[in-house]
């Protein structure tokens, strides 16, 4: 008969076997968002000229030398600092599975300021306008691939992807095809190029598969054309043509919901778990404007005939749906799909690169078990732009293991979690995602806190104002068009 002790002894073994066992078989897969890679900072005409008819191989030298700091928050990524969010990337997780990217390679404003050191405006010169922006577009993708060999960058277009400018991104236009060419073979073999070139050349969407994770594929969308701001006058690339810029209106954004339906039904038939990659989320964007008395701006991110297509497709498939992951807001947050009333997916929004909205840079690697796909733990890394000592480096920001207690990442797992920061404010959870929201660049105050967790939690304008005023807010300020919010957020206020 066996003893107590050693009964003991079996249990604690078999255990730790379990747990190496399951450490073993985890995987890891990152996140790395939003670089807006900005190679105008401190460029003067001259050193402009120098780098627009240099060859791509010549841009990092170049722009080593003209970059004399990795930036401040307040501004789009530099060289210096991309490169640095890729070597700390790599030095944090060398061997990751795959790489997801959720959008924007280009920098806030990019017409704009071109046309500031261009020796001829982007209508005298169009095709030296569109060769620049893609040689920008090819030093991130090789700066990525030189870190990184091999490893599948599985990437979407962002609102600031386009020949024609802020949230003009044309079907089936140049800047599509371009970037399809460019990008195809960071793909590897995910893809079936056969079906990628006519999806993304078309819509900028396409399918692909996990590495490693058999069962899981990845359906990557556009979503700039769902959005809100899509075409709004205000970013009107007006006399800044260069590849004969038209509104297509709701087209797209319709065509892009057929592909997706059509998609998630192969994935049924195929039972296969769908991941979604997009860069703007469904759902709200706000934030506090203390000038108005306290009250919150807001805007739903979509138009509401696409969210409500889209959530008419998340009833349908919620059985194929497993997890999605955004980018857009620059913040290390969350969005949840709710249907009456229960949680269907998560959107984890990845924290941004640029620091252009007052975060500090951050990216984000992930655990994965690859037979379930469940998502047990993240770590986040953050580079504190305040302090500009050399020997600064990227530290870990976080780990969601420890701080927010969580055994899978999923929409039922997290909207617990932010209910009880509800119903917890002064909770270590809630004190932890104020902090750690920015990258600890900023601490969310504890009033502001609801607007965050309402924000989270509800998808729609009245949703949001009856959850602000169940917890004493006031009444909510929509604002006329989602981009109105971002620039708001990040101090960038139309002149």
């Amino acid at each position: 008969m066996i003893s107590v002790p050693r009964r003991l002894v079996l249990s604690l073994v078999f255990s730790l076997a379990m747990c190496l066992a399951t450490t073993a078989s985890a995987a890891e897969f990152q996140v790395i968002s939003d670089i807006h890679f900005d190679p105008f900072t401190t460029l003067t005409k001259s050193q402009f000229e120098v780098l627009a008819d240099a060859p791509v191989s010549r841009w990092p030298e170049l722009l080593k030398a003209y970059n004399q700091s990795r930036g401040s928050t307040g501004s789009d990524s530099n060289y210096l600092l991309m490169v640095s969010a890729i070597i700390a990337a790599k030095t944090h997780t060398p061997d990751p599975l795959f790489i997801l990217y959720p959008g924007d390679f280009l920098a806030h404003q990019w017409q704009e300021r071109y046309e500031k050191v261009a020796a001829k405006s982007i209508a005298d010169d169009p095709a030296a306008y569109r060769e620049f922006t893609m040689k920008a577009v090819d030093v991130v993708k090789n700066e990525i691939r030189k870190q990184f060999p091999g490893v599948p960058v599985l990437a979407t277009l962002g609102n600031d992807d386009s020949f024609c400018g802020d949230y003009w991104i044309q079907p089936d236009g140049m800047f599509l095809h371009q970037f399809a060419d460019l990008w195809q073979p960071m793909l590897g073999d995910t893809i079936d190029a056969d079906a990628f070139g006519p999806s993304f050349r078309s819509l900028g969407a396409y399918r692909a598969d996990l590495p490693g994770m058999a069962s899981d594929r990845l359906l990557v969308l556009n979503s700039v054309y769902w959005s809100g701001s899509y075409c709004s006058s205000y970013f009107d690339p007006k006399d800044q043509n260069c590849c004969d810029c038209q509104n297509p209106g709701a087209k797209p954004g319709r065509t892009q919901m057929e592909w997706l339906s059509a998609e998630l039904e192969l994935a049924r038939k195929q039972q296969k778990r769908v991941w979604l990659l997009m860069h703007v989320p469904p759902g709200l964007d706000s934030y506090l404007e203390e000038k108005a008395d306290g009250h919150s701006l807001t805007a739903e991110m979509w138009k509401p005939e696409f969210m409500q297509r889209y959530l008419e497709l998340m009833e349908q498939y919620r059985d194929v749906l497993h997890i999605s992951f955004t980018g857009h807001t620059h913040m290390d947050d969350f969005r949840i799909d709710r249907l009456d009333g229960q949680p269907v997916l998560l959107h984890k929004i990845a924290p941004a690169i640029s620091p252009i909205f007052g975060n500090n840079p951050g990216f984000q690697s992930f655990e994965v078990e690859p037979q379930t796909g469940i998502i047990s733990n993240w770590k986040t890394y953050s580079l504190n732009l305040a302090d500009q000592k050399d020997e600064k480096q990227w530290q870990l920001e976080y780990e969601s293991r420890t701080t927010y207690q969580l055994e899978s990442l999923n929409a039922q797992s997290t909207e617990q979690l932010f209910r009880f920061m509800h119903a917890h404010p002064d909770s270590g959870f809630a004190t932890a995602y104020r902090e750690h929201y920015s990258m600890g660049a900023f601490t969310i105050k504890p009033k502001e806190l609801p607007i965050y967790l309402c924000t989270i939690l509800n998808a729609t304008y009245p949703q949001f104002a009856a959850c602000l005023q169940n917890h004493g807010q006031p009444q909510p300020k929509q604002a006329d068009e989602p981009a109105q919010v971002r620039r708001h957020a990040g101090g960038m206020t139309a002149e």
